[in-house]
């Protein structure tokens, strides 16, 4: 009896060597571990910098102060790391591996590029869950396979007031949509503005354009992206 004890005894302490063995063997070998990020609940807010001023749709938009052309002005734009990450696999699932060049350009048959929700801020101030995507064509394309991050922006003020209602018909000093130009191919940085004083000198109806210095926080910290050229968007006050 004493025999057939030590030997389930020794058969037991076998197997669970022989387990934790594997175990170790599984958590040290090449296999991906996958982890999901989970975004953070942030409907719960208020819009404590809210004037009707800044952030109504009561207002005319404000030219002077929004395309103040004496002036180079500065922009910041908060997204968290996971809607930054989904917005670059976006681009990668559309134009390809980053940096890529231009022997993997690809047709795009998509819209656009996603939207996300993010903080912009300016003069102290923030403007809430705004919707922010990549922006552009063949210049986004080029951008994006040319290993350049300075990409183009669009900016959509109430996207999103389905979703954060504290923000319906949220405005930028009365703008409800803006686009920053990264003055892609145009190294002078003048093309938007010069097409702008044409259109003024010829009587016609102009989008009026801007300096912007443009700061994006990914999560890693405030980064600097560059000098950016703000446009006002047709189909919004033009």
């Amino acid at each position: 009896m004493k025999q057939i004890k030590r030997g389930i005894h020794f058969l037991f302490v076998s197997l669970t060597c022989s387990t934790s063995l594997l175990t170790f063997h599984a958590c040290t070998s090449d296999d991906v571990i996958t982890t999901t990020v989970e975004e953070v609940d942030d409907t719960d807010f208020e819009p404590t910098d809210w004037t009707t001023i800044t952030h109504s749709s009561d207002v005319d938009p404000n030219m002077e102060e929004v395309f103040d052309d004496n002036t180079v002005k500065k922009l910041e734009i908060v997204i968290t790391e996971a809607r930054w990450q989904s917005m670059l696999e976006d681009m990668t699932e559309t134009y390809g591996a980053f940096g890529a060049g231009a022997a993997t350009r690809t047709m795009n048959t998509k819209e656009g590029s996603i939207f996300v929700p993010a903080g912009v801020f300016y003069k102290g101030l923030e403007w809430y869950r705004v919707g922010v995507s990549f922006k552009g064509d063949s210049s986004l394309q080029s951008s994006w396979q040319n290993g350049i991050l300075k990409l183009s922006f669009k900016l959509d003020f109430d996207l999103f007031d389905k979703d954060y209602p504290q923000i319906e018909n949220q405005r930028f000093y009365g703008f409800k949509k803006l686009n920053l130009n990264n003055n892609f191919d145009n190294k002078s940085m003048l093309r938007e503005n010069a097409i702008s004083d044409v259109d003024k000198d010829s009587g016609m109806v102009p989008s009026y354009t801007a300096f912007y210095k443009v700061y994006i926080n990914h999560g890693d910290g405030t980064e600097y992206f560059g000098l950016y050229t703000l446009v006002e968007e047709v189909d919004d006050t033009v």
